[in-house]
């Protein structure tokens, strides 16, 4: 039949809603570090108000701080791609050295060489 086979590394549609939630936590983080940022503001500018010495930030805004970096870290270690192998000869064994080497990004045919050599013949 002309069924589609996922098996050229495409990712299954279950697969991308599960990305998606877990960018939600991404998300869900970055808010709490936001309003934790906030907070610790708002906090300075009461102590200047009523004219105390700052000590430290209280207790709710240092956890809210540990919990956006806990969901952040959280969506994106799961919304990464699978991890290499550590050892690099697993990874690198079937390249040659001319993969390494050649870097189309650097390849380049718009440069000053071909006005110089123009001028030089004619």
């Amino acid at each position: 039949g002309g069924g589609r086979s996922d098996r050229g590394g495409g990712m299954s549609s279950a697969a991308l809603k599960t990305k998606a939630h877990y960018k939600l936590f991404i998300v869900l983080g970055f808010a709490c570090l936001a309003h934790s940022a906030y907070s610790s503001i708002q906090y300075h500018k009461h102590l200047r108000m009523v004219g105390e010495d700052y000590a430290g930030s209280p207790l709710d805004i240092l956890f809210e701080i540990l919990l956006g970096f806990c969901l952040c870290a959280f969506g994106i270690l799961n919304t990464a791609n699978d991890f290499l192998p550590i050892k690099m000869a697993q990874t690198f064994e079937k390249k040659t050295v001319e993969d390494y080497l050649f870097r189309p990004e650097y390849v380049t045919f718009n440069h000053r060489g071909r006005v110089v050599g123009k001028m030089m013949l004619g």
